[in-house]
């Protein structure tokens, strides 16, 4: 019964929409407030023992004055209810104070005073407020020394009633220390429940996010080697279709198509085998793709030399595929076209970073580009050119002792 008593006043004026902070306000405002009142309704009655008609009175009247608290907070007039309560506190503090003389100890109830305005009031924004409401009280504690208790000192209090009240004084400004103290614990205590609730919580989702990007991770891995096997697969098929018995123009394409085929399989496969499943060492992707097409033009690769210079380039799988592709076409060109009248050949494959952007370049000593290479729109140029935009790039042909290409795209697109 006592329990939902005090349930419902610590609630009053509080909302469903109100943050922890504005919460635990209200609910140490309202216990507050009812700490005053208990402590003021035995006040009054002591003095009435004590024959004190006048004292009693006045303390029983101020009790109405903390209704006024909870009226404040049901009207959301939560800074001014505190403010309100401490002020009338201190005003009542002081009063009685020097009524009663120090020998009373009334001044005792400064310490729950000032307990209370530390732990309800927020040192992060309302550190005016509480610094007017300690100099308040310091102020009025000067005053009654400087006035030695004698503003409102009462002629009808004897030095035996004023020792008397001391310890009815000295009992409750402890008891509402006390209370005060055990409040603090309470909340801190509650607080830290639902901290370690909390952690708790997000322990279990972050467990949860684990698990289901493990569940990801291991679906996209799952995804990049069916896909690696599916392309393997097709390459298979161009494989066995590839034969001495169809004609070399066939053979040609049969074999380039598997190249593109197996370029974009590798990509895939590397995907596989990494941690990241969206980035890809170029530097060893192009020492793959280059062993894969050397192998498939066996009668000129031992007399083809391949040089790299990559420079630490990680792509991912939007750019890695274009740029896997684009590479193979003109890996394939060089092989097929470039040392028809060589012994021997060069290919060098440069791929760097710079000033924002990626720039990929092939070169090879060989005989060069025909005349009309750009009006014959063969599918290799037609396929370079698809990539390039599709890398929202620029890439061109020049002629230099060789063909010389040069791809450049912006590195944010990576």
């Amino acid at each position: 019964m006592f329990q939902k008593i005090w349930s419902y006043i610590s609630t009053i004026g509080i909302k469903e929409e109100y943050d922890e902070i504005l919460v635990k306000r209200i609910t140490l405002t309202n216990q507050f407030s009812t700490i005053a009142i208990l402590v003021l309704l035995f006040s009054g009655v002591n003095n009435f023992i004590l024959g004190d008609v006048f004292s009693a009175l006045l303390i029983e009247s101020l009790v109405l004055v903390c209704f006024v608290g909870f009226y404040l907070n049901k009207l959301q007039r939560h800074r001014f209810a505190i403010s309100f309560l401490f002020t009338t506190s201190s005003i009542a503090i002081f009063y009685f104070d020097s009524y009663s003389g120090i020998l009373s100890g009334t001044y005792l109830y400064h310490f729950p005073l000032i307990l209370a305005i530390a732990f309800i009031f927020d040192m992060r924004e309302d550190k005016k407020a509480m610094l007017f409401h300690f100099l308040l009280i310091i102020a009025f504690m000067i005053i009654n020394v400087v006035t030695r208790y004698e503003l409102f000192k009462s002629e009808f209090l004897t030095d035996e009633k004023r020792s008397h009240m001391f310890m009815f004084n000295l009992t409750f400004s402890a008891a509402s220390v006390g209370f005060f103290v055990y409040l603090m614990i309470q909340n801190n205590l509650k607080e830290s429940y639902f901290y370690i609730q909390s952690i708790e919580e997000r322990k279990q989702s972050e467990k949860v996010i684990k698990e289901a990007l493990t569940e990801k991770n291991l679906l996209i891995a799952e995804l990049h080697h069916r896909v690696k096997n599916n392309l393997a697969i097709i390459s298979g098929l161009f494989s066995l279709t590839i034969n001495d018995s169809i004609h070399d123009d066939a053979k040609n394409v049969l074999l380039e198509s598997r190249n593109r085929v197996r370029s974009m399989a590798l990509i895939h496969n590397r995907l596989y085998k990494s941690d990241s499943f969206t980035d890809v060492n170029f530097d060893e992707y192009i020492h793959e793709l280059v062993s894969e097409i050397t192998t498939s033009y066996p009668s000129i690769s031992n007399s083809v030399n391949v040089k790299t210079d990559i420079n630490n380039v990680i792509l991912n799988v939007n750019s890695a595929i274009p740029c896997g592709l684009i590479l193979n076409e003109l890996l394939t060109n060089a092989y097929k076209h470039a040392f028809k009248d060589k012994t021997e050949g060069e290919i060098s494959i440069s791929f760097l970073h710079k000033n924002g952007q990626f720039i990929m370049t092939v070169k090879d000593n060989g005989c060069g580009l025909p005349l009309d290479y750009n009006k014959k729109q063969s599918l290799g140029i037609t396929v370079i050119e698809a990539l390039t935009e599709q890398l929202d790039g620029k890439s061109k042909f020049t002629d230099n002792q060789g063909t010389h290409f040069e791809l450049t795209f912006n590195a944010n697109n990576n």
